[in-house]
């Protein structure tokens, strides 16, 4: 992905960020919850109900169609599992020396990429709610830029007052060249003194 970015000449990527490790593992954790939990109560069910007395129902030709449905059911947790993966690994913005290029992954096949140079820059702001977010240092970073009607936002970022220190750092290097031409001198003063 990185590879078919074109760069300008003399543009360099400062820093790739990804969303933390705690949001793929909360995601994660929840379709493996999700995923074995109903196997498990089938098989027990089935299992329970062999010693319930009298029962009529063969268990043992169920076996087969239970192990079909869990295997399908798996498989498609494994597909969600894998979109969740692509969407964590997908999703980044790059912070080059010139601009910020936001990637966002919105499934299988559609990809959302937008750029802001950094001299358009005007405004960035961190979000960090709850304690787990406080502790393990992640939060949303929101990039507003001059012009622009809607803002450039990434959740889940981790070090967040680290990458807004870096892009506000780079913002200040982008602008100082179009100060230094810009910088008027002021009116009746020669630069002579009297």
């Amino acid at each position: 992905m990185i590879e078919q970015l074109k760069l300008e000449d003399d543009e360099m990527i400062v820093k790739t960020v990804r969303k933390h490790w705690f949001i793929l593992f909360a995601k994660t954790i929840g379709i493996a919850i999700f995923a074995i939990v109903p196997p498990i109560l089938l098989f027990a069910g089935l299992i329970g109900a062999e010693y319930i007395p009298n029962h009529r129902i063969n268990t043992d030709a169920l076996y087969g169609p239970t192990g079909f449905f869990s295997a399908a059911w798996f498989l498609v947790m494994w597909m969600m599992l894998f979109g969740i993966w692509t969407d964590y690994y997908l999703d980044m913005w790059i912070i080059t020396t010139k601009r910020v290029i936001a990637i966002d992954q919105q499934g299988f096949f559609r990809r959302k990429v937008a750029s802001f140079r950094l001299e358009r820059l005007q405004n960035v702001t961190i979000d960090i709610f709850g304690i787990i977010a406080t502790l393990l240092n992640f939060g949303h970073i929101t990039a507003e830029t001059a012009g622009n009607t809607e803002a450039f936002r990434i959740s889940g970022v981790p070090d967040p007052r680290g990458i807004k220190a870096l892009i506000q750092e780079h913002a200040d290097l982008a602008i100082m060249p179009v100060m230094k031409v810009e910088t008027p001198t002021p009116r009746g003063n020669s630069g002579l003194e009297v």
